[in-house]
């Protein structure tokens, strides 16, 4: 895939090809303008913020604008890994803040693996390519996934290769793929494994955020305990002038006792919900939120799982 990719449009791609700041103030100025002009677009957001994180109507409006906004910033973001030559990610590398440096410095000097957990928000591809340049160099990076991505998603994360970062895909589908995982891990390899993967990806915990009975996919007990890993959660969220990542609570998994997993699901729990919490126009998942609440065994048409997760939503405490 290069610059010239026709799935990448003239004017998208002239955008993408500006330094981060630039490209940053040019897509929200251009946004700004045309909702004066046409109208914000709608998208139903604003009634889930007033629900699920109570807001004011006003404060639910205008989150439902920056959710279209960053929807906007994170597909220029994926274009300009596309577009951009490496000197020039490198610099737009250089806006890319860390909240606790001092957290993935120890982390990097025990020499043990690690594995970061970062939520799906964001422009996050650039910010992990940046924190294995900064704090893990020479390691390589190992992403866990169990099913394929898009073409186009493989080829934007596939392209932080030539900004000096050794990264491999992993498919874990069955056991023999976990324990190969893990193989990678004990030679030294940061494993990347989201946290807010739906139950539907297998080893569903409950993890309740925002008063709602939300469950997460949840293998991160025991790869960190099969691995004698780090757990580092992470949040990557854009800002106007760069990228921020909040590194969360460093932790490690003891045992394989229920109450052990409980513990460790509890601080995911934590980290997931204040994540939203902060920033929550960034979550790329609001629109799946049902899948992520439970659905009886009683109820087995499309139709009757979406008006039951909806109703939970509406009735969240």
């Amino acid at each position: 895939m290069t610059e010239n990719d026709p799935r990448i449009g003239f004017l998208a791609r002239r955008i993408a090809g500006l330094p981060l700041r630039t490209r940053r103030r040019i897509l929200r100025a251009r946004f700004t303008l045309a909702g004066a002009l046409r109208g914000f677009e709608k998208t139903g957001h604003a009634g889930l913020f007033q629900r699920v994180l109570r807001q004011s109507s006003r404060e639910a409006r205008r989150l439902e604008r920056e959710v279209n906004l960053h929807n906007l910033q994170t597909e220029a973001e994926w274009a300009a890994l596309l577009v951009r030559s490496v000197p020039a990610l490198k610099r737009d590398a250089r806006h890319i803040a860390v909240t606790d440096p001092a957290a993935l410095e120890r982390a990097a000097a025990t020499g043990r693996p690690v594995i970061l957990t970062p939520l799906h928000m964001g422009a996050y591809v650039l910010a992990l390519a940046c924190l294995m340049v900064r704090f893990f160099p020479g390691r390589p990076l190992l992403v866990l996934r169990q099913r394929d991505d898009m073409p186009l998603e493989t080829a934007v994360m596939e392209r932080i290769r030539e900004v000096g970062v050794t990264m491999r895909f992993h498919q874990v589908t069955d056991r023999m793929g976990f324990l190969e995982a893990v193989r990678f891990a004990r030679n030294g390899a940061v494993i990347v494994n989201f946290c807010d993967l739906d139950p539907a990806y297998g080893a569903a915990a409950p993890m309740p955020v925002l008063g709602l009975e939300t469950r997460f996919a949840f293998g991160t007990d025991t790869l960190a305990r099969l691995t004698n890993g780090l757990v580092v959660p992470l949040a990557c969220t854009m800002e106007p002038e760069g990228d921020l990542v909040r590194v969360g609570p460093t932790f490690e998994v003891h045992t394989s006792a229920p109450e052990e997993r409980a513990r460790v699901a509890g601080l995911v729990r934590a980290h997931i919900e204040a994540s939203l919490r902060a920033r929550p126009e960034q979550w790329h998942l609001w629109s799946a939120l049902r899948d992520y609440l439970p659905v009886t065994d009683t109820v087995t048409d499309a139709v009757s799982r979406t008006v039951e997760a909806d109703e939970q939503i509406r009735t969240a405490a």
